[in-house]
């Protein structure tokens, strides 16, 4: 059996298509079917075993069974960075205005390699679906957006930001240091950028930097 059977066989115990795995896994609609005459990428192995919950060892052919046992494929040495962790998608915030951050899971779970870390630990960050379309089109309604905590980011990042006390959005954050006041700006022009100046500045928070984008079909 190559790896695309393998995948199929497991899909179809647990119930899943192959599109679901897909979209699930942000790899491009088709792919995992071309991998039954083709070698994928050991990332996206890596998040498809870790969504099958198997040892990517079965995947590859290094393993009978897919049980998941503490044998590490060989071939995957010299890749020891690009391990996988698995983030729970942790609630939703609003890209607009007069919305909040929802901390209510939403069940969903993204699978990040480690390169996209850098050299943090994955404690440091989490990640948020968006809602609403005061970003777009860089970022759209039901995107998922991987986050580094920080409480400053420089002129011109995207962060997560808390304001006006129980309000919070993603947006675009720019100021001159010295000078009190701080714009949202957002990247629909149908949106009106927000100026936060003075004492209201004691009410913002900066709960982190968007790092990455997660969105249906693209991969990493």
């Amino acid at each position: 059996m190559n790896i695309y059977d393998k995948i199929k066989a497991l899909a179809d115990k647990k119930g899943l298509s192959i599109y679901r795995i897909e979209k699930d896994c942000h790899l491009s609609m088709g792919s995992i079917m071309k991998w039954a005459k083709s070698s994928p990428k050991i990332e996206n192995i890596h998040k498809v075993a870790n969504y099958l919950d198997v040892d990517i060892n079965y995947l590859l052919g290094k393993a009978d069974t897919p049980s998941k046992s503490e044998t590490i494929a060989t071939n995957l040495t010299p890749l020891a960075g690009n391990e996988m962790f698995t983030f729970k998608v942790i609630g939703t915030i609003t890209a607009g205005y007069g919305g909040g951050t929802d901390y209510n899971a939403t069940g969903e779970e993204i699978v990040i390699p480690r390169h996209l870390l850098k050299s943090h630990n994955p404690d440091d960050y989490f990640v948020l679906e968006v809602r609403g379309d005061s970003m777009f089109p860089l970022y759209l309604d039901g995107d998922k957006v991987l986050i580094r905590k920080c409480d400053s980011v420089d002129s011109g990042k995207i962060a997560a930001i808390g304001y006006d006390g129980e309000e919070a959005t993603l947006k675009k954050v720019e100021y001159i240091k010295g000078e009190n006041w701080m714009k949202l700006i957002p990247r629909n022009p149908e949106y009106p950028t927000k100026t936060i100046r003075n004492g209201d500045l004691e009410l913002c928070r900066i709960y982190g930097e968007v790092v990455y984008l997660f969105r249906d079909n693209i991969g990493f």
